[in-house]
């Protein structure tokens, strides 16, 4: 195929002044400086010069592409050759003056190379066109890296488009420049030509697009926001959550020239979490404000939850000094060793520990009792990580249970003590009898003597059946109204004339005490019993304390103390500073001939007397005591109705 020839040249429109010879070299220079190749048609005989850069880009030595233009044109690629040819044709018939084309060229070695060609249309003083010159430049590396680019950016945009996450890019105004379909189908839009141009407050209530804004604002300074949660309102009211993360975008220079936004979706996740948490507070709250201790140990049984009650019990005020804790950091070692076996038990066996009775030594001293169960805890895949603790505090029932004990033993000893001292004083009453008959027969000295000791330990041993019968059948006396005052002001009067002055006396009498009703005799006896045994356990003296108040029994009292009833009482108080009662002992101290005096300075009917004669009253007697603390016996005597104390008697007798 030839290139048709243009008309003949009618002339040049100038000629230049400088000699050819220093153009020619001007344009070797500049055609080896810019690595191009440069050309030089004649329309009119198609003769082309090219300069020496097209022997070294396509491989032809010189010669063979110093020729007519047709050597070249067959050179193109046949796919292109026909547009080239069409295209030059086009601008020379039409008087334009520029030509450029991208076309595929062979080189020497037969492989084809992308190349630009620019050429430019020299006219006559006619206007005819007489020659075109240009320049050639080998784009294939250029055109690889474009179509590389361009493949990247398909993938790249492919993967974007299909990400399930929100990506985003914005300007400097905060402008979408960029939105993926995930963030369009967010944005409830169906194409990304919706979104682009426009800002969140196109899309968004007023106040979210505000605070996205104000986000957007910061991160275009150049601080990002990293994995953060944002709460999305859309137009159409629904709520949606998203985790998301914003970065400057910056140009090759580094200048920040927008931002580039990714968001997923975490509403589910949230709503999740959201559920989760509520149910954990709720948990929590069920938990804490359960009267039973609850716990969770780990594999190595220490906390990692515990509630107020377990709190209580373990006399702490805070969770944070209960986490991370074993029972060897809180408890006696022998009590947390008993703990510790339990819980390896329920670990390595993953069998429960139901109802197991637990002493616990509180870091007051005190001493709580709890019904335990202990189940293993597992997790998703069924592996024992730990164990989950129910006490219930069964302190009270314990001592109901003691106090029952109590009662039915000192029952048991009174019926006992009843039937021997019906048979002493069955014995003893003859012997009172022949006493009597013998001292009309005996008449010396010696004799009369002896019959006076039998006589009189005689008398002592039916003074101790007495009371023994007392203790057991209880002893009713005289009922009148009794001042509590005066019955105090009476004991304080004996107490100051025989106690020793080593022991300091302080009373206490509540301005609102009532009156009771008792045998007043009695109830001297009741207590002067208590403050001589308060004597006796302060050898070296110490403080002694009466104490009278009105006392009104609640529920939760009454739940303590069997005996009691939701009634007012007037409690009189003996407190003393001695060397206390022991644990093993305090049960029995209302036992009839128990003592813990020496032989000879007790009988051990003080204190069963004293609780007989209260329960004659309708009362009864608390005691609190700790070896080296001293003593406290607490009675508890009916309190008068308000209408009786007309019925009172002024002072009391004695």
């Amino acid at each position: 195929m030839t290139m048709q020839k243009p008309s003949k040249m009618q002339g040049t429109r100038g000629e230049s002044p400088e000699p050819p010879q220093l153009i020619d070299e001007r344009f070797k220079l500049i055609a080896r400086a810019t690595n191009d190749v440069f050309w030089d048609w004649d329309l009119e005989t198609n003769a082309v010069w090219r300069s020496e850069g097209a022997s070294e880009t396509f491989g032809y030595p010189p010669d063979e592409l110093v020729s007519d233009i047709n050597i070249w044109i067959h050179r193109i690629h046949p796919e292109d050759r026909s547009r080239v040819q069409e295209g030059i044709q086009a601008v020379i018939n039409s008087g334009k003056e520029f030509w450029r084309e991208e076309y595929r060229f062979r080189c020497k070695d037969g492989l084809y190379v992308e190349v630009l060609d620019r050429g430019y249309v020299v006219r006559d003083a006619k206007g005819r066109p007489a020659r075109m010159v240009g320049a050639l430049s080998d784009i294939s590396r250029s055109k690889v890296m474009e179509t590389r680019l361009k493949e990247d950016r398909n993938l790249l945009r492919t993967l974007v488009d299909n990400l399930p996450d929100y990506i985003y890019a914005k300007d400097m105004a905060a402008r979408k420049t960029l939105s993926n379909a995930a963030d369009v189908r967010a944005l409830g839009c169906k194409s990304e030509a919706e979104v682009l141009g426009k800002t969140d407050f196109d899309f968004f209530p007023k106040d979210i697009a505000e605070q996205l804004y104000k986000d957007d604002m910061e991160v275009l300074k150049g601080h990002p926001h990293i994995n953060r949660e944002e709460k999305i309102v859309n137009a159409k009211g629904d709520v949606f959550w998203t985790i998301t993360t914003k970065v400057p975008r910056r140009d090759a220079a580094g200048n920040i020239i927008g931002l580039v936004g990714g968001g997923r979706d975490i509403t589910q996740q949230k709503e999740a979490e959201l559920r989760l948490t509520a149910e954990r507070n709720l948990l929590r709250t069920v938990i804490d404000n359960l009267p039973d201790a609850i716990y969770v140990k780990d594999a190595e049984t220490r906390k990692t939850l515990t509630n107020k009650a377990d709190l209580n019990n373990l006399g702490c005020g805070s969770e944070a000094e209960v986490l991370g804790k074993t029972d060897f950091d809180i408890f006696p070692h022998n009590i947390a060793a008993a703990f510790f076996a339990d819980d390896q038990a329920v670990l390595k066996t993953g069998q429960p520990v139901v109802n197991r009775e637990e002493k616990v030594v509180r870091w007051d001293g005190g001493i709580r009792w709890l019904l335990t169960t202990k189940v293993p805890w597992h997790n998703a895949a069924g592996k024992i990580i730990g164990l989950v603790g129910i006490g219930r505090d069964i302190t009270d029932k314990k001592l109901l249970e003691e106090q029952f004990l109590r009662a039915q033993r000192l029952e048991s000893i009174g019926r006992l003590a009843t039937g021997i001292a019906h048979d002493l004083n069955n014995i003893l009453a003859p012997i009172l009898i022949s006493t009597t008959l013998l001292r009309q027969k005996i008449q010396d000295d010696e004799g009369l003597e002896m019959l006076a000791r039998v006589e009189a330990n005689a008398k002592r041993g039916a003074d101790i059946v007495r009371q023994v019968l007392g203790f057991g059948r209880g002893l009713e006396g005289q009922r009148m109204p009794v001042n509590p005052q005066l019955l105090i002001k009476d004991v304080m009067h004996i107490i100051t004339e025989t106690f020793s002055k080593s022991i300091q006396v302080e009373t206490t009498v509540a301005p609102d005490v009532g009156l009771v009703s008792g045998d007043l005799t009695q109830l001297h006896q009741v207590l002067l019993n208590l403050c001589v045994n308060a004597r006796d356990a302060m050898p070296q003296g110490g403080k002694l304390t009466l104490r009278v108040s009105h006392f009104v029994a609640d529920v939760q009292f009454t739940g303590r103390n069997p005996e009691a009833k939701p009634v007012a009482y007037e409690l009189f108080e003996v407190t003393d500073t001695g060397h206390g009662i022991r644990a093993e002992v305090r049960d029995r101290i209302f036992e009839p001939f128990f003592t813990t005096k020496e032989l000879g300075k007790g009988t051990g009917l003080g204190l069963s007397t004293t609780l007989s004669i209260v329960k004659s009253h309708g009362g009864f007697i608390t005691v609190e005591s700790e070896p080296g603390k001293g003593s406290s016996f607490q009675v508890y005597l009916p309190a008068m109705p308000p209408a009786d104390p007309d019925k009172a008697q002024p002072k009391a007798s004695r």
